[in-house]
């Protein structure tokens, strides 16, 4: 039989503020040890006139007490004060009738709860990796969160396809292109990678095509060194067509492909229809050109070197230009990962190319420091660099 007491607002409010201190003590893993009652938890029997009230409440509290709900908890009794001027304390008992006694016998849990526990049961990846994804909700109308966690785990299935990333995301999430916008963190996290192998659209490619021909390519990681590169007048890049992508470490698959890049040529270097034609053949893979990439020496600029080498499988690190960057670093003139912000990067062992594995990468680990390609001059160190003898050993 349901007590009279029960339909009470005053009581009600109590029952109220136990089981919301439950829900957030669940909430932040955590137990509730004692609650204590006042103006803020009872105020029908604090904030009451007339002590009959007052009295009416507190048996009321005994009788849940004797039902086993609670433990009342006092301070050592005092001369002429009532129990409920004792600082009374509330210690749960029986949870699980006070919520059935509220109407609320489940914690509704949140969205992003939901999200969490999925992604931790389902999600197949390391436990750190879990830790970022289930910070990143994902909600997609009509569907639940463990679908979509296992649509993210077919992820690794499309890494190798030159696709853009609203591509991607309609592959994924059932025609829907646009779940992973905003999202390639998250990508370039479940995939192991410092960046997400799918572009927001098409590569952009700035290219300089020498006005006297060219027989090689040369990919250039910073704008300031390849606008150095342009305007050079020593003829160290003679011969070697010039281009620079920003970012373009995790695209070089769709480097090749009709549709996945968009080239523009330096109005200061040769715009003859001959010499675009060649060009764009060599970067459609219909000629074999020698080339090479020359950027920062550390393991971001290594990596970019790694992820070119899936599309054009000759490139080789650019040694008249590593060469001096090798030295200063030998002689101790870079500088440590974290005054550039680089600590993160992840550390490669093997690019594919021999020049990369058995120099550079070895260097890098020995000293522990970076050399950044603005701040050295690739003006031979006084090595007698010839460009054209340091080909790969296969055409790209």
């Amino acid at each position: 039989m349901t007590p009279l007491w029960l339909a009470d607002p005053g009581v009600r409010h109590l029952l109220t503020y136990v089981v919301d201190r439950l829900d957030r003590a669940e909430v932040a893993e955590r137990d509730v040890r004692a609650i204590k009652l006042d103006a803020r938890s009872f105020p029908a029997l604090f904030n009451a006139d007339y002590e009959a009230v007052k009295e009416r409440y507190w048996g009321w509290l005994a009788e849940m007490a004797a039902w086993g709900w609670f433990q009342l908890k006092l301070a050592r009794h005092a001369p002429g004060l009532a129990d409920y001027e004792l600082s009374p304390r509330l210690v749960v008992e029986d949870e699980s009738r006070i919520r059935q006694a509220l109407g609320r016998p489940h914690r509704i849990r949140s969205t992003s709860e939901v999200w969490r526990d999925a992604v931790f049961a389902k999600l197949l990846a390391a436990e750190d990796v879990k830790e970022q994804v289930a910070r990143s909700r994902m909600d997609i109308p009509g569907r639940g969160a463990a679908e979509i966690v296992s649509q993210l785990n077919l992820l690794p299935t499309l890494r190798d396809e030159p696709l853009l990333l609203r591509e991607v995301s309609a592959r994924l999430f059932w025609g829907l292109s646009k779940v992973l916008d905003g999202r390639r963190w998250l990508v370039s996290i479940i995939l192991g990678v410092d960046e997400c192998p799918f572009p927001q659209m098409p590569v952009q490619l700035q290219v300089y095509l020498p006005k006297s021909g060219f027989d090689a390519v040369l990919f250039i990681e910073n704008q300031v060194t390849f606008e150095s590169a342009v305007m050079d007048e020593t003829k160290r890049f003679a011969g070697l067509a010039l281009v620079f992508s920003s970012g373009f470490k995790g695209s070089a698959r769709r480097l090749r492909t009709p549709s996945g890049a968009s080239v523009y040529f330096a109005a200061a270097g040769s715009l003859e229809v001959a010499a675009i034609d060649k060009f764009q053949s060599w970067r459609r893979a219909v000629l074999d050109l020698p080339c090479w990439f020359w950027g920062d020496l550390d393991y971001s600029g290594m990596g970019i070197l790694a992820s070119l080498r899936n599309s054009f499988r000759g490139i080789g690190a650019w040694e008249p230009g590593y060469q001096p960057m090798w030295h200063a670093l030998r002689r101790g003139e870079g500088h440590e990962p974290k005054s550039a912000k680089k600590e993160n990067q992840i550390v490669l062992t093997a690019t594919g190319c021999s020049y990369a594995d058995r120099v550079l990468l070895p260097a890098l680990a020995d000293a522990g420091l970076f050399v950044d390609q603005e701040g050295v001059d690739p003006s031979w160190d006084g090595l007698d660099f010839q460009p054209t003898a340091h080909q790969p050993r296969a055409p790209c």
